[in-house]
């Protein structure tokens, strides 16, 4: 049996979280990218849908790669429905405010998945065993990849899945 490392764990792991977001995402029709629910604090699904690749760009591929946005290195300005916030911090009045292009965020999103497992797959070891400060204690880099690119992607897909079901829609892929 092939030994499995931290790194390639990872690597499935982050894979199949995005292939699971990016089959709900697909499965949204363009009005319900903006609908709120009344009564609801849930945001509009396109708002999540952003968050979740927003997150990535600025965390993942900002903050621990020290590269430029994804968002700003692929001209994707225009082309989303979107300008990219300075922070993945979502408030309601931006949720509500936000007018997604599918097709841009898309292929924004793939253009962050290809920046995120190029480097998990590049990275020399001791770079993502390196710690960062996140939260009350230093963690490592694979851990916060492990974190937002994974644990975090499918909790949100998990919730657009949710607001396809509330439409009548199967939003899980399985």
């Amino acid at each position: 049996m092939a030994e499995l490392d931290g790194r390639e764990l990872i690597r499935a792991q982050y894979a199949f979280a995005q292939d699971n977001l990016e089959g709900t995402a697909a499965k949204c029709p363009p009005e319900l990218l903006a609908k709120t629910i009344e009564g609801s604090l849930t945001n509009p699904f396109g708002a999540t849908w952003a968050h979740a690749v927003i997150t990535q760009d600025l965390l993942l591929v900002g903050w621990l790669q020290g590269r430029e946005p994804v968002y700003h290195a692929g001209g994707w300005r225009g082309k989303t429905g979107f300008e990219l916030p300075d922070s993945p911090v979502v408030t309601r009045e931006w949720a509500e405010a936000l007018r997604v292009d599918a097709g841009g965020l898309r292929g924004y999103a793939a253009d962050v998945r290809a920046a995120v497992d190029g480097y998990l797959a590049d990275a020399p070891a001791e770079a993502l065993l390196e710690e960062v400060s996140f939260g009350p204690q230093p963690r490592t880099k694979l851990w916060m990849h492990g974190t937002l690119g994974v644990w975090h992607v499918t909790t949100h897909q998990g919730e657009l899945a949710a607001l396809l079901g509330l439409e009548g829609m199967r939003g899980q892929l399985l």
